[in-house]
């Protein structure tokens, strides 16, 4: 009888240890919770899952690299260069399937790339071989944790596609992707908490941004669920080291998530989750588009930079083109400066910097002048967000229009990966036809010029609603000064606009 009543109290002792799953008063239908599909959810509960994915596009990414090494080098800017580049796997697979297609990616899902990225891989293995040999990994420093670091990098790679061509040269592409393979690898030995994935990656601002306009979130499902869990597990400390079921690996609490912007939706917390409480659903488009959130310095930098950027990359039109590069030749012309790589350098300077700065730094000013507001820094801060949805949609029609360019032309890569026998048919022997468009740019252009006609009503409106939110916020400012941003998307969208019925 003894022993009855101890193994019963040594039970009872147990049970109450033991985390009692809170009851879940909120049920989401399932398109708003993917996760509760039970072959979706088998998926992504998999000890495996993602790394299996990093690891395919890890073998991927040493493909691409060893095709791209030691290629022909063409002369900067000529046809055979623009040619080759597309018939190269190195290039093509760079520059023709996944920046394209990580651009309307992000627009739908989010972040989803970082899913499947290899330099994640590659930083995890770092920083869990750092910390098994005893380095002393840091955290980044204050300093650099403003995103001012990511849009560096960009604007960085920018300059070396402007100047070096390392997107039409294979060799050169090889080593911009060793280059980010080894940063990743260096500041992941060195550095904690996916310093190199949250705070350096090149492509991570701009993934951040667009992904606030996907119809996609992850989110907790029911708060009083969250408040009422003992453990923590989805951002508790004691499991980041693990492979599987981790706390956060970027340090965010899964239950305070509230935009897209910075989760990598890694699926780690729907792991760690023990109440399966943690949903990833459909959502309305734009809706991290945030009236009143006041954006970092970092992330406006990085908008001026993507205006230019696709200012220029909108311009099919050669004498237009030539038209708006008048000022780097000129600069060119006044120098004398006969080295290709530093006209394409000013080339850069023009199109990512100059030229944008001057359109958002007028704008900043007349705004200021226009109100009484004290900093001039306040135009950036509260209206930068709302550009994004006008911006995202120029680059989704420039995506559309290099796919209808390189895509008709797909088997050759796959058939001939150096691309060199191809070049020489098509260039040199004419004994193959060069792959044109998929359907001439005259038919093209009215979905490219409706995306960007929707994305420019879209950001008009986000506008309107700032100017709104500050009548009330911020008295000081007047009706004036509220008609600038308005008439920067209306600039912006008109450039854009006009640019798409020129392409023929």
């Amino acid at each position: 009888m003894k022993k009855t009543k101890q193994t019963t109290r040594d039970l009872s002792k147990i049970s109450s240890e033991k985390t009692v799953a809170p009851e879940q008063d909120t049920v989401l239908p399932w398109y708003k919770n993917l996760l509760a599909v039970p072959l979706l959810r088998s998926v992504v509960q998999h000890a495996c899952y993602p790394y299996l994915l990093q690891f395919g596009a890890l073998c991927f990414f040493v493909l691409v690299i060893s095709i791209g090494w030691d290629q022909p080098v063409f002369e900067m800017g000529s046809a055979a260069e623009k040619l080759y580049r597309k018939l190269n796997f190195t290039t093509f697979a760079i520059w023709g399937l996944w920046w394209t297609s990580m651009i309307w990616i992000a627009f739908f899902i989010g972040r989803a790339w970082c899913q499947v990225c290899p330099l994640e891989l590659i930083a995890n293995i770092a920083e869990r071989l750092g910390r098994w040999l005893g380095i002393k990994q840091k955290l980044i420093p204050k300093l650099f944790r403003n995103g001012i670091l990511i849009v560096s990098a960009y604007l960085v790679v920018q300059f070396c596609v402007s100047s070096f061509h390392i997107h039409r040269i294979p060799h050169r592409a090889a080593l911009f992707l060793i280059t980010l393979g080894a940063a990743a690898f260096s500041i992941g030995f060195f550095f904690k908490y996916r310093f190199f994935c949250s705070y350096v990656c090149p492509v991570g601002m701009l993934l951040s941004c667009y992904a606030r306009n996907s119809p996609f979130e992850l989110r907790s499902i029911d708060k009083k669920v969250c408040e009422r869990c003992r453990t923590k597990d989805c951002r508790s400390q004691k499991t980041y080291k693990s492979w599987n079921k981790r706390g956060c690996p970027s340090l965010l609490n899964p239950p305070q998530i509230d935009s897209n912007k910075d989760c990598l939706l890694c699926m780690q917390c729907v792991k760690a989750c023990p109440h399966n409480n943690i949903s990833f659903g459909i959502r309305k488009f734009f809706k991290d588009i945030a009236v009143g959130e006041k954006a970092p310095l970092a992330l406006s930098f990085f908008l001026v930079i993507i205006t230019g950027f696709l200012t220029y990359e909108m311009i099919l039109n050669k004498e237009i083109k030539e038209m708006f590069l008048i000022p780097p030749h000129w600069a060119i012309h006044f120098t004398g400066i006969v080295n290709p790589y530093m006209k394409g350098f000013f080339k850069g300077l023009w199109m990512l910097v100059i030229f944008p700065g001057a359109i958002w730094l007028s704008c900043a000013a007349m705004y200021k002048i226009l109100s009484t507001e004290k900093k001039f820094t306040f135009y950036l801060s509260c209206y930068s967000i709302a550009f994004i949805p006008l911006l995202v949609s120029a680059h989704l029609s420039k995506a559309l229009e290099k796919w209808n360019g390189w895509l008709k032309g797909i088997w050759l890569p796959f058939r001939d990966p150096s691309g060199v026998r191809t070049f020489n048919a098509i260039f040199v022997e004419k004994t193959l036809i060069e792959p044109g468009k998929i359907v001439a740019l005259s038919t093209l252009r009215w979905l490219p010029l409706t995306i960007v006609l929707t994305g420019t009503i879209i950001s008009i409106i986000k506008i309107a609603q700032t100017n709104s939110y500050l009548n009330k916020s911020s008295p000081k400012t007047t009706i004036a000064a509220h008609s600038v941003p308005l008439g920067m998307a209306l600039l912006l969208g008109a450039m854009y606009i006009f640019n798409i019925l020129m392409w023929k």
